[in-house]
């Protein structure tokens, strides 16, 4: 038989992050990659970085289980920890040789088959979750002192502008010749924190700098949900499907299936009640971020 040899397609590598104590992260993450056992086409690659393997044994099968010490991920986070640094630790070190990263928050669901958006990454597209803000022009008191601390600041090579947004990185796809992109966000990361930033978001805020600036980035929402802003009640749903695909002995390919015929429909923001408001109120003095001097 003669003719080219086939083209042979890179697999999509996804990517989340699970650490800690608590048990919530764990059953997150577990229905976060029962969704993209789901929704993810081959050739696909799941992968779960996490300091307590045993607690995602269910998915071995499935799922790529990568062991980190507690040590080397405190090491990630930096000297002086106040953002989630140790997320684009990560994205760099899982970084394939070929084909797309997609980099994912444990409280993140795909939703519905991901086909067209590995395409589109693989045109050249990048992704992260959505664009929250932008910079110069948001009127939230948080996000305005944010901005007074960035406007005209030179940060290692990069100065932020007006017009640059905020976004969020539950999601993050790149192609993997992006590579030193993440790369430059980390070092954009440290060169804030040695300028003495301390925002809660100062992880995202870079990401979404260094890919905006590299043009065409896009929102990912079409394809995921991101339920950080009603994180208890879909825990409390997770929690009980997971325990019914155990009671029931399901694979978590049978899992997957069941949750692809039958998805989680739950709104991904819960309005406040008027506890929340009177708490939010309370506490309307405390800082998001401080400079230190």
């Amino acid at each position: 038989m003669s003719g080219a040899p086939l083209a042979v397609t890179a697999p999509a590598r996804y990517v989340t992050l699970a650490y800690g104590e608590g048990d919530a992260v764990y059953a997150q993450a577990s229905m976060l990659l029962l969704s993209l056992l789901a929704h993810a086409p081959e050739p696909r690659e799941l992968v779960v970085v996490t300091d307590h393997p045993e607690r995602l044994e269910w998915l071995r099968d499935a799922v790529r289980i990568e062991s980190i010490s507690g040590a080397l991920l405190e090491r990630w986070r930096g000297p002086a920890p106040f953002s989630m640094r140790q997320k684009i630790h990560v994205a760099a070190a899982m970084m394939p040789a070929s084909g797309t990263l997609v980099c994912l928050d444990a409280d993140v669901m795909a939703m519905r088959d991901l086909q067209s958006f590995i395409d589109e990454v693989g045109a050249g597209a990048r992704f992260m979750h959505t664009r929250e803000y932008e910079l110069g022009s948001s009127r939230r008191r948080g996000n305005r002192r944010l901005w007074q601390a960035l406007e005209g600041q030179t940060f290692g090579s990069w100065r932020f502008r007006a017009d640059d947004g905020m976004w969020n990185s539950g999601v993050v796809a790149v192609p993997a010749t992006d590579e030193g992109l993440i790369q430059e966000a980390l070092a954009l990361y440290d060169a804030m924190a040695g300028a003495g930033i301390r925002h809660f978001a100062t992880e995202q805020l870079v990401v979404g700098l260094v890919l905006e600036r590299s043009g065409r980035l896009r929102e990912a929402r079409e394809w995921f949900t991101h339920y950080w802003g009603n994180k208890s009640i879909f825990t409390e749903e997770i929690q009980g499907r997971l325990r019914s695909a155990r009671e029931l002995g399901l694979t978590p390919e049978a899992a997957a299936a069941e949750l692809r015929g039958n998805p989680i429909r739950l709104p991904a923001e819960a309005r406040p009640g008027k506890w929340d408001k009177l708490k939010r109120w309370l506490n309307r003095g405390q800082p998001t971020f401080r400079v230190v001097t």
